[in-house]
C-alpha cells in the first residue's frame, strides 16, 4: 500500500473516531442523569471500534512499507509516536514529508540497443 492510502485512511479513521467521542459526549450530556443508556450508543461504539481498526491496520501497513523501504528513521518515529499516545502525530508528519521510494522489484529498466 502506499504512503498516500495509508496516511489518508488512518487520518480519515481517526477524524470518524473523534466525531464518535464528541458524539458519546453530547449523547450522554442529552440524557441527563438517566440510568439507561441512550439509544444511539451502540452504533455510535461500532462506528468507534471500526475507525480503530481501520487505524490500527493502516498503522501496521505504513510500518511495513517502511521496514521493506529500509526507512528506519521513519520507521521508529512511527512506531514510538504510536506507542506513546501520539500516532496521529507521526502518521500526519510522514503524510507530509515521510519518503516514498519505490521498491526495487517495481523499476523498469529498458535493455541497451546492440
Amino acid at each position: 500500500m502506499s504512503r498516500r492510502i495509508t496516511t489518508r485512511w488512518y487520518i480519515g479513521a481517526w477524524v470518524a473516531w473523534l466525531l464518535g467521542v464528541i458524539a458519546l459526549y453530547v449523547e450522554s450530556r442529552l440524557t441527563g442523569n438517566s440510568t439507561s443508556p441512550p439509544p444511539g450508543v451502540f452504533l455510535i461504539y461500532l462506528v468507534m471500534f471500526f475507525a480503530a481498526f481501520v487505524m490500527f491496520a493502516m498503522w501496521i501497513a505504513a510500518l511495513l512499507r517502511l521496514a521493506v523501504q529500509r526507512s528506519w528513521g521513519w520507521f521508529a518515529a512511527v512506531l514510538v509516536f504510536h506507542l506513546v499516545g501520539l500516532g496521529i502525530i507521526g502518521m500526519i508528519a510522514y503524510a507530509l514529508f515521510g519518503t516514498d521510494v519505490r521498491r526495487i522489484d517495481e523499476i523498469v529498466y529498458r535493455p541497451r540497443a546492440t
